[in-house]
């Protein structure tokens, strides 16, 4: 212990305070020190220029149905550009599970996520980037490089410059940001009281469903929260709630598995929105 290394037997805690306040190269990287509470955690510098003990997390969005396609947590030190190509298998790997045969042809990201390495692989999957380059002094030098190398470099610096890439970088600063701030800032997502990367992850995917559960919500019935009945009245929540009753008989008439789980059972959500709305409209199980 430092304060003990300085011949200050049994200190309380006002000393080491008083200690602490005096001592000077306070500063410690990842390399030199590990939290013994959370081994996982990474010292990493705030926007405003604090540190904190954090997790990374990112975002993998569909930019047409502003769904998370893909989310998950980092170690704070983990570099984006290490990250891009876990979170892009992640993401088609979900959408083949949902029971879509769509494939994912295009990136678009920030310029923290640019690397050679990136724009190959991406390539070499079929997969077209759009992310912008960081600004350098330097000319790049291809001598001692694979010419793939360069073609995928440059591909992908001409796709961002076009009117294409500029309308795709557009709609990634508008759906992922917002995203960010749904789940972290209205959400409550951007402190965790957990430790560990696992139980950090598990956590955060759970405000990633819910926040992906209101954008379902939007656009079936037009609002994303079940608050929002409160203030719609008797008339909103009669449009709701025929909404509900025809989404119903289109599961009982679709005759899948999962269908026949949701509708074969008695299901009373008339009776309970019914209750909260304060309606006196008689209760009715909806059944297959």
């Amino acid at each position: 212990m430092v304060v003990a290394e300085e011949g200050i037997e049994d200190p309380s805690d006002e000393d080491i305070r008083k200690f602490d306040q005096k001592r000077r190269n306070k500063k410690v990287s990842n390399q030199e020190w590990m939290s013994p509470n959370d081994p996982d955690a990474r010292i990493a510098r705030m926007k405003d220029g604090r540190t904190h003990m954090a997790y990374k997390t990112e975002h993998a969005i569909d930019l047409e149905s502003d769904l998370v396609m893909a989310a998950g947590g980092y170690r704070a030190d983990e570099a984006d550009t290490a990250t891009l190509s876990e979170a892009l298998v992640l993401a088609q790997a979900h959408t083949v599970l949902a029971g879509s045969d769509s494939q994912i042809k295009d990136a678009v990201a920030d310029k923290g996520y640019h690397s050679t390495d990136n724009a190959v692989w991406c390539e070499e999957m079929g997969v077209r980037t759009y992310i912008p380059e960081r600004e350098s002094r330097w000319r790049r030098s291809w001598t001692d490089k694979p010419a793939s190398h360069k073609h995928a470099v440059y591909g992908n610096r001409r796709r961002v410059k076009g009117a294409r890439g500029k309308r795709l970088g557009r709609l990634r600063n508008e759906y992922v940001e917002r995203s960010f701030a749904h789940a972290c800032e209205t959400g409550g997502a951007r402190r965790s009281w957990l430790h560990g990367l696992e139980d950090v992850t598990k956590r955060y995917l759970m405000y990633i469903a819910g926040r992906n559960l209101g954008v379902i919500m939007r656009a079936l019935f037009g609002m994303g929260k079940p608050k929002t009945l409160q203030t719609e009245g008797e008339g909103g929540f009669l449009s709701i709630w025929a909404k509900i009753e025809a989404l119903y008989r289109l599961l009982g008439s679709s005759g899948t598995t999962l269908a026949a789980r949701i509708c074969g059972t008695e299901f009373l959500v008339l009776k309970v929105l019914a209750r909260l709305s304060g309606l006196a409209r008689p209760a009715a199980p909806v059944a297959a």
